[in-house]
């Protein structure tokens, strides 16, 4: 009679220990990703190549082939970052979020920014922008019930390209 309640309660036991395991392992990607997203917002555009160098050692920043310019990019715990990086410096930020337990963009983009400024369609994507000292935050608008997937920062005082 006493094994069986013992062998209940240690199956119940690792049962507890692999679900709050997979738990705390999602909720701290999801805090990486947000500390990510404030880092990356942090950079102000117009940032020299090498200083993207020493800020994030972790970005791969291949030299400019011909007349192409550098991109620095980087998978980052499922997520990719790419700095566009026009004349050797930041002109746009994007980061693109996937998996699972992708974090709430939406809600980390209004808890910065507030109230988006405006919504657009471009080529049949939604689009959420913010506009604030002569940056453009453009996010992807997810699906109901979905989370979004993509976020844009660049230079601009207004609607993204394309929208109007």
């Amino acid at each position: 009679m006493k094994r069986p309640v013992a062998l209940a309660l240690g199956v119940g036991a690792v049962a507890i220990a692999l679900v709050a395991g997979v738990l705390v392992k999602r909720a701290g990607r999801r805090a990486h990703t947000y500390q990510l997203l404030d880092s990356l917002a942090a950079v102000p555009l117009g940032m020299s190549l090498d200083a993207v160098h020493r800020a994030f050692p972790w970005l791969y920043c291949p030299e400019s082939v011909h007349e192409h310019e550098p991109v620095c990019a980087a998978e980052v715990d499922g997520r990719d970052v790419r700095l566009e990086m026009p004349d050797h410096r930041v002109g746009s930020i994007e980061l693109m979020a996937f998996g699972r337990d992708m974090p709430d963009v939406v809600a980390w983009t209004q808890a910065r920014l507030g109230t988006p400024h405006g919504h657009c369609t471009l080529d049949d994507t939604r689009l959420a922008w913010w506009s604030r000292s002569g940056t453009t935050v453009t996010l992807m608008e997810p699906p109901p019930g979905g989370r979004a997937r993509e976020l844009m920062i660049r230079e601009g005082n207004g609607a993204p390209p394309g929208c109007v």
